[in-house]
Parts: C-alpha cells; sequence; structure tokens
C-alpha cells in the first residue's frame, strides 16, 4: 500500500490541470458534457458502495509494518446548492491548509494517525445528482477526486438535502478506528436547514438498487418500508463519528433545525468556507485533548490568522465535547508508527502486552457482525 500522503508539489499539479481548465470540478463536467455521469470514484453507489478506510500495513522481512499509524477517517461533507455553489473550488483551494492542520505540519491534530479524507458534496433532491461522495483516501487522490464531482449549482437555500450524506457517513462507512473502539471525524457544512426524512426511491438513485444489501453487510438492517429519519441517522453516526454541523451565517432557522438533529453542542459557526480547515483543526484538536479553550487562540493565530478570526472560532467551538476522543477506551493504547505485526490486517503488534481491552466483534443493527468488504486500496 505503501505510505504515500499529501505534497504541496503533487496537489499544485493537481490544482494547475484544475485552473487551466477553468474549473476545480472540470472533469466531472467533462463527464455530463459527454454524457456518462459520474465517475465511479465519486458515485455513492460505485466501489461496492461502502466506503472503507483501512490501516496500511507493508510487508517487511516476516512481519508488517504500520507506516504512517493507525487510518484516522475524515470526512466533510459540502452543500453546493444556491449560494454554496463555490464549496468545491474553495476546498480545493484551502486543502493544503486543512491537510497541513490535521496531518502534515509540526502542530498537526491528527499526526499520530494516518489521515484519510473523503470530500462529499450535496444537492437538491430535484438535481440529477443528489450526492457526490469520494473514496477515503491520503494523497494527492484527495484533491483528483474532487476534480471529478459535479456540483450542479441549482436550488434555493432552504430546506437543502444532506440527509443523504449522512446516510453514507452512517452506514456506508467501514473505519479501521472503531476497531480500537475510537471514532473518527465527521463535519456537514450548509447555510441552510434540511429535511427531517429520506425518502426511499431518491436513496435507491443515490446509492444503487442495492442499497439495502450493502448496508446489511455492513452491519446495519435498515427496513425497506419504514427508512430511519435524519435524527436517527445522525444518531447512528454519532455512535461511530465525532460529527458535526457547521452553520455557515447565523440564520436562526438553520440553527434550530440542526441543533434539534446533531444537539447544541455539535453545531459549530463557520463565519466563511475559506476558514474552514482552522475550524476543523479547532474541533478535532480539542476534541483529541491536544488542544484546549487557552491555547486554541495561538495554535490558530500560528496557523495563519488574525486575532478576530481566531477569537471568533474558539468561541464557536468552546461549548464542543472537548476531550471526548481522549476518554475512550484504547486512546493511549492504539499502535503509532513503524508497529510491528505478525500478519497483515491484525490489531494489535506483536509483542504488545501493555493492551488490557481489545475490542470484540462488533454487533451492530439487528446484531449481524460486519461481513469484511471488497478492498479497493
Amino acid at each position: 500500500m505503501g505510505k504515500n500522503t499529501l505534497s504541496y508539489v503533487s496537489y499544485r499539479r493537481v490544482k494547475a490541470e484544475a485552473e487551466l481548465a477553468g474549473s476545480a470540478t472540470h472533469k466531472g463536467e467533462q463527464r455530463r458534457r459527454e454524457g456518462l455521469g459520474l465517475h465511479p470514484l465519486v458515485d455513492p453507489a460505485g466501489y461496492d458502495v461502502i466506503r472503507r478506510s483501512i490501516s496500511r500495513m507493508n510487508p517487511e522481512g516476516d512481519y508488517f509494518i504500520l507506516p504512517r499509524g493507525v487510518a484516522m477517517l475524515e470526512e466533510t461533507r459540502l452543500d453546493t446548492t444556491g449560494s454554496m455553489g463555490h464549496n468545491v473550488e474553495i476546498a480545493l483551494e484551502v486543502l493544503p491548509k486543512t491537510y497541513e492542520l490535521l496531518a502534515s505540519g509540526p502542530k498537526a491534530v491528527l499526526k499520530r494517525y494516518d489521515v484519510q479524507m473523503i470530500t462529499s458534496i450535496f444537492g437538491d433532491i430535484g438535481d440529477n445528482y443528489v450526492l457526490c461522495r469520494s473514496q477515503a483516501e491520503m494523497d494527492e487522490k484527495i484533491a483528483e477526486q474532487m476534480t471529478l464531482m459535479i456540483p450542479e449549482h441549482r436550488g434555493g437555500d432552504t430546506p437543502e438535502d444532506p440527509q443523504y450524506g449522512l446516510f453514507g457517513g452512517a452506514y456506508c462507512t467501514s473505519a479501521d478506528i472503531n476497531k480500537y473502539e475510537l471514532k473518527y471525524y465527521d463535519f456537514t457544512v450548509s447555510d441552510a436547514p434540511g429535511r427531517a426524512k429520506l425518502d426511499r426511491g431518491t436513496l435507491v438513485r443515490v446509492f444503487g438498487d442495492s442499497v439495502f444489501e450493502k448496508v446489511l453487510e455492513n452491519g446495519y438492517q435498515i427496513d425497506k418500508k419504514i427508512l430511519p429519519s435524519t435524527k436517527e441517522v445522525v444518531n447512528d453516526l454519532l455512535k461511530q463519528a465525532h460529527a458535526f454541523f457547521l452553520q455557515v451565517g447565523h440564520d436562526g432557522e438553520t440553527n434550530s433545525f440542526w441543533t434539534s438533529m446533531f444537539g447544541n453542542e455539535r453545531v459549530v459557526i463557520l463565519p466563511q468556507t475559506q476558514l474552514l480547515p482552522h475550524v476543523k483543526a479547532a474541533i478535532i484538536g480539542l476534541t483529541e485533548g491536544v488542544l484546549d479553550l487557552q491555547t486554541t487562540e495561538s495554535f490558530l493565530r500560528t496557523a495563519g490568522l488574525n486575532q478576530e478570526d481566531a477569537r471568533d472560532i474558539v468561541r464557536s467551538v468552546s461549548n464542543i465535547p472537548i476531550g471526548a476522543q481522549k476518554i475512550l477506551p484504547n486512546f493511549d493504547k492504539i499502535p503509532l508508527k513503524d508497529a510491528k505485526f505478525a500478519k497483515k490486517g491484525d490489531l494489535w503488534p506483536i509483542g504488545d502486552e501493555t493492551v488490557i481491552k481489545t475490542p470484540s466483534s462488533k454487533k451492530k443493527g439487528n446484531g449481524t457482525p460486519p461481513k469484511k468488504g471488497k478492498m479497493w486500496l
């Protein structure tokens, strides 16, 4: 699997191609013009539906080595309707800063993990493409798959339809970090309320005819006739992810709706989409316990923000569940970079006698343990 990560050189190559083509999503738009539809890499129904975040292990002699730490998934779900239509361009523009603050910088908040990112965008249920969702990637493929997306830039501002992306996060994701009884990170970005219910026809249109079978293979049983509400979807997502709604602007109706879905402590004001890397890093750093409210402003100032923006973000994140990851089982016991394993897929390194609690095969949904899915890495 190697140990490649996102480098600025590889990012600049992808960015230069986008600038030459005149659009961050030029490849996806070209496919639409040719009548090809979504590329399988960003089609929620593509690549066996389930998105997999798998720890990389490289052979070395008779053993396997963890070259970058345990895989840590981060998914960001972007509104691309109406006034939010340029969010993919912004996300691509700020990707180096995002990766620096999360994974590669000297003070990266997820530095001990192998950070893997999914980018999703959502539109309206009346659009041709309600959802685009990339694979979990860890190098220039993060940027490359952004260029394959097709934002339709249409629709009004109220309500929007991220509930299908949230469904994907809750039931169509398999992350190795959960095997250690830790959680990954999930962010939804929008300036508008959503809908409280999912529609079966739209769900099948987004994820394909096999969606219920694939969800069952992943350990969940969804009744085709009685779909979970958006609130129930969010509750299930929160069982495996530290999930947050990032609200662009201060609209009261938007805040009221998403507070009812996520809870007040998980709705955070995003002053502007360009500050997405800093807000995510602050939330993750506080959740992981590598930052506290006294050090977050300094961290953000060091990351290039002015005092006003840094203080606005600190105020916005001050109510989140600080240290929520740090108190979970195995937080201080997970394998780190260069750990040695007897065979690929093992959870614990050779000779690790400090581990007291080893997670069993978790049963989810109807009590059926998840089946091992097809590896695409």
